[in-house]
């Protein structure tokens, strides 16, 4: 799959795990055209992309994306070895 790289269009947070995501997992990430937003996309094409946030706003937020993530069949934060 050809897939973008995140830059400062998202916050580090995000970044971290989208950064992880595409290494180690397989999944995709789009960048936003005109003002959109950016999209992850699940390795399984079965599955539908998950909005990225541009901005942070609670701890909640970040929380009920990596949900999102999780339900999607990623993995988050990664197992220790």
């Amino acid at each position: 799959m050809d897939t973008d790289r995140p830059g400062d269009e998202i916050p580090k947070d995000y970044r971290k795990v989208v950064k992880y995501l595409i290494d180690s997992e397989g999944w995709g990430y789009k960048r936003p055209s005109g003002n959109g937003y950016p999209k992850l996309l699940p390795s399984s094409s079965a599955q539908t992309p998950i909005k990225v946030p541009k901005t942070p706003s609670s701890q909640r937020t970040y929380n009920n994306w990596l949900a999102e993530i999780r339900r999607k069949g990623g993995h988050w934060p990664p197992e220790r070895k």
